[in-house]
């Protein structure tokens, strides 16, 4: 927003009383024939509608001075003006990836039909993630396991859930021992739609795309444009010899899939200089382990306070623009506990010991979770 003292400057809201006593003086002075102007009048009150209307005409006037500007500019304003760089909001996409059903002993075919409902455990909020199977699959006459493409239910980075998050079934596969989701299950990562401070910022930096040779803000600009791509780091400082450039890519699920990597490999490419060696790579996930102890006064059961004590772990690390996602200071894990849990009186942190600072190519992730709770 443009700061309060500008606008007022530029266009200062008038203060009703004070407007409606200036309108009175100037009537009273120029002799208009209407002389009474006590509260409860039939002029009184059309003269207040009419001074009421200018003062919210006038805030209407600030409003779209506000958003004439990519700087300042919010919502449709800031699409309507990215759009005069030739710059769109980046849409949301479905999370696409592999569920994988396993039995104990191979026995007879089994078939799972298209459309078949996978779905998570419900979380504290009592909220259940669903994917629905692309194609009709079979588990083979004795095999013991098969992979089932799977899309979410609905668009969004939410979706891009950890390992062993999806384990449920909405109807009984007979046969079926395991349903989960594996190591690097994800092919498509689910993401929201853009923000408006992500498309302001790739809008602003389109000056950087002006440029007559490619350069980093260039590379940057254009690779960020991709949908499912959250950020991208560019090294142009001849990483790997003479001429080199590294862009390091991170998805809206942290380390990007390899069709995300091919997407931003073709928009490089199609801007690259002659003499560029480009090598577009993903950030490396490193999943981090919890264990803690919770001292709390509370009288709900250790079960319960360990799942809620969870769930707040979980979303403060899950993958988004709001944290930096190559540090883990315990701070930030203290404060989210404290204040979303008002009985926890002490907390504990056996793993890790101590921050945790990665470099700028890696994501934390979260690992296993431990929780122990103790009485006060």
């Amino acid at each position: 927003m443009i700061d309060e003292k500008i606008l007022d400057e530029v266009l200062p809201v008038p203060e009703l009383e004070e407007l409606k006593e200036e309108v009175i003086q100037e009537l009273e002075d120029e002799g208009f024939v209407i002389t009474n102007f006590s509260s409860g009048g039939i002029f009184y009150t059309l003269m207040m509608i009419a001074l009421r209307i200018r003062i919210e005409l006038v805030q209407l006037l600030r409003n779209v001075l506000n958003n004439m500007f990519v700087s300042h500019s919010q919502g449709i304003w800031l699409e309507l003006k990215a759009a005069d760089f030739s710059k769109k909001k980046k849409k949301s996409i479905k999370t696409r990836g592999y569920v994988t059903l396993k039995r104990t002993i191979g026995g007879e075919a089994v078939k799972i039909a298209k459309a078949t409902v996978f779905k998570t455990q419900k979380d504290i909020n009592g909220d259940e993630l669903r994917f629905f199977s692309l194609e009709d699959s079979v588990l083979q006459k004795g095999a013991t396991s098969v992979q089932i493409l799977v899309e979410a239910e609905k668009e969004g980075a939410r979706y891009n859930v950890p390992i062993g998050q999806i384990t449920r079934s909405l109807t009984h596969i007979e046969g079926v021992d395991e349903i989960k989701n594996e190591v690097d299950w994800i092919l498509q990562e689910g993401s929201d739609i853009e923000d408006d401070e992500s498309l302001r910022n790739r809008t602003l930096n389109s000056w950087a795309e002006l440029s007559s040779r490619p350069i980093a803000d260039k590379y940057k600009n254009v690779c960020e444009a991709v949908e499912g791509v959250l950020f991208v780091t560019v090294n142009d400082l001849h990483p790997r010899g003479q001429g080199t450039i590294d862009i390091v890519v991170t998805g809206a699920a942290g380390e990007a899939t390899e069709a995300l990597l091919e997407k931003v490999r073709a928009q490089a490419n199609s801007i690259k200089g002659e003499y560029d060696n480009i090598l577009v790579k993903s950030s490396v996930t490193v999943a981090q382990n919890i264990s803690v102890v919770l001292t709390v006064s509370d009288a709900a059961t250790d079960g319960e306070i360990q799942e809620r004590a969870i769930g707040v772990i979980n979303e403060m690390l899950k993958i988004s623009k709001d944290r930096k996602l190559n540090e883990l200071p315990l701070v930030d894990l203290i404060f989210a506990l404290k204040s979303k849990m008002p009985t926890v009186k002490n907390i504990k942190f056996i793993t890790p010991t101590e921050d945790v600072f990665l470099d700028s190519d890696k994501v934390i992730v979260l690992g296993e979770v431990s929780v122990t709770v103790q009485r006060e």
